[in-house]
């Protein structure tokens, strides 16, 4: 297939399985009760009815998922009222999937935004897949390096009806600042007037200091601009900026009237090269013990990606959590299981409640060792040449190494996996009512000899404090969420750990191991089981048990509905931690006695 090809089945793959997920509007039937389906096909397929238009989407079936991510067989199909039988393009399927989302609201506009981001996801995701073909061994190898598996997502969030849309980029800057395509840039820099400058820090350095530190020690920046303003004396606070932000920035009103009064001053790209990570907006360099998350004025998925005041304050404050009580405990009981720290920011007073100045300090834990260390949907990624995903090679080259089938393999990988971040994540939960947003792009995992050694969770976004455990948080920080706004009731805070741990992130790793071959998922899901009903056995905390039994036994549970969240216009970075995406119900397949019998 060439690169159009290849993209536009990615976006279906991903679509469908969004539409069937979150609906529920698919079963599965033999090919044989279809017989205006012609050529050579699976026996089964999956048959959805859109009804308000009287057309069937007949989506032959490649793999029957118990975690809900089917493989589809190309070509896909659907059949009018007339019982004719059309080949289904990703332009079509939008349309007429989008048709009946509407129809089904009463409503007769368009949905024209969707399919501009399907469009542009499918191009983008077109653009990556060509441009990266030399990479094919690589994308695959069990041998690689933190910021190759950062720069792996050639297709993106796999339960995404638009994962690589970006609006407000050009091409000819995508191929600078997209991760996908590899490019390394410098930052942009400002000097600013103390008097202009938010800024909080939970080290014994301030976020200025830091800064200033980091570019004292780079000799790709002249000596003179080092010794002028890198030293803790000088008169400016140094502030960095993404390329992108800075140019937006250099021609808003307000800031040229500070340029122009000499309160802040533009000095422009400097020093090292940088790198896109994963999250576009958060950047890399092997030789900085630091990370950076800026705002930039790209539109990424759902959202425009601009760092709020509350998450800025978020990540400094479980910075400091981290450095006290609760890091302590957390590493005494679970050494394997680490925080990622956001321990700093930087900011400007302005009109506006976000200047765009907003910089997020972010340590690097893979400074002096970047080996073997992988997001979990670096691992999990479909290989967009057919070769086996980084998880398939790193299994069947343990596999052959210990001279073992890949299923001993794959089960002792898993519960070495679930051991390090399954029980941190209940205990976090148990004993300081702190829910994290673990889901597959926030969650890395760094290997020794082939099997996981570390587990690493980032996000300076992504925390929720229960409002029954919060008074434990509030002995320990007394200004606990004063400005981070971070507790929530623990109905809300239980969802988010059932969906971002339990769904996104564990049936993501599982499907997987299914869809390569290695393990059938059942397996592994009652290898979740068993580690669920130990913990159910060895806690006595109410909230633990409540999730635990919902797992347990429920036959559906709540569910983010990417596709509908999308559909809404919903932009996930706005509003409270309550109203931010759509939910649905979906069927639980970790529950006992309530999983698909269909096998692969």
């Amino acid at each position: 297939m060439n690169g159009k090809q290849i993209a536009e089945r990615a976006t279906m793959q991903s679509f469908l399985n969004c539409y069937f997920r979150e609906t529920g509007n698919c079963r599965l039937e033999e090919t044989k009760n279809w017989p205006n389906l012609e050529g050579s096909i699976p026996d089964s397929l999956m048959v959805s009815k859109l009804t308000s238009q009287d057309i069937a989407l007949l989506v032959p079936l490649k793999y029957w998922s118990e975690t809900g991510r089917h493989i589809f067989h190309f070509p896909v199909y659907y059949q009018t009222g007339s019982k004719q039988v059309h080949e289904l393009d990703y332009v079509t399927m939008v349309s007429i999937v989008s048709k009946e989302l509407l129809n089904e609201q009463g409503r007769t506009d368009s949905e024209d935004e969707l399919m501009l981001r399907v469009i542009l996801s499918s191009q983008n995701i077109q653009r990556y897949v060509e441009a990266r073909t030399e990479d094919a061994d690589a994308l695959q190898s069990p041998d690689f390096t933190y910021i190759e598996a950062e720069q792996s997502l050639l297709f993106g969030h796999l339960f995404h009806p638009t994962p690589k849309s970006k609006q407000g980029i050009s091409e000819k800057d995508e191929w600078i600042y997209s991760p996908e395509l590899k490019g390394q840039f410098q930052l942009h820099y400002f000097l600013a007037d103390p008097s202009i400058v938010i800024q909080d820090s939970s080290e014994d350095r301030s976020a200025s200091e830091i800064i200033k530190q980091e570019l004292a020690g780079d000799l790709e920046i002249s000596s003179e601009f080092r010794r002028t303003y890198c030293q803790e004396e000088s008169r400016y606070t140094i502030i960095p900026a993404h390329p992108l932000q800075a140019k937006a920035l250099i021609e808003k009103e307000e800031f040229k009237k500070l340029i122009e009064q000499g309160t802040l001053v533009y000095a422009g790209p400097l020093g090292k090269k940088f790198t896109a990570t994963s999250s576009f907006r958060t950047v890399y360099s092997p030789t900085s013990r630091y990370m950076y998350k800026f705002s930039v004025p790209v539109k990424i998925t759902n959202s425009l990606r601009a760092n709020l005041q509350k998450e800025l304050d978020r990540g400094v404050e479980i910075a400091k959590l981290m450095d006290s009580k609760v890091g302590d405990d957390l590493k005494e009981r679970h050494p394997s299981f680490r925080i990622i720290k956001d321990p700093a920011y930087l900011t400007i007073k302005t009109t506006e409640q976000e200047s765009g100045f907003d910089v997020d300090i972010r340590e690097n834990p893979f400074y002096e060792n970047d080996k073997q260390a992988s997001l979990i949907a670096g691992l999990c990624q479909d290989n967009a040449y057919g070769a086996p995903s980084r998880l398939g090679a790193i299994i069947r080259k343990l596999s052959a190494e210990e001279d073992r089938s890949t299923e001993e393999v794959s089960k002792d990988w898993f519960k070495t996996y679930l051991s390090m971040t399954l029980k941190p994540m209940l205990w976090l939960f148990e004993e300081y009512g702190i829910v994290l947003e673990a889901h597959q792009q926030n969650s890395i995992f760094q290997l020794q000899d082939g099997y996981p050694a570390a587990f690493y969770y980032r996000d300076n976004q992504g925390y929720y404090y229960c409002e029954s455990k919060v008074d434990r948080l509030q002995k320990i920080m007394p200004e606990l969420s004063e400005k981070s706004f971070t507790i929530c009731s623990d109905e809300v805070a239980e969802e988010r750990l059932q969906y971002y741990f339990f769904f996104n992130h564990l049936l993501g790793l599982i499907n997987n191991f299914g869809t390569e071959g290695l393990v059938s998922e059942n397996k592994l899901l009652q290898l979740v089981q068993e580690q669920l009903e130990t913990c159910s056995r060895d806690s006595e905390d109410e909230g633990v048990n409540r999730v635990v039994s919902k797992l347990l036994h429920a036959g559906e549970l709540s569910c983010k509905a990417n596709l509908l969240t999308r559909f809404h216009d919903m932009d996930e970075l706005v509003g409270s931690l309550e109203t931010q995406s759509v939910y649905t119900t979906i069927d639980n397949p970790f529950a006992q006695g309530v999983m698909a019998v269909h096998e692969k």
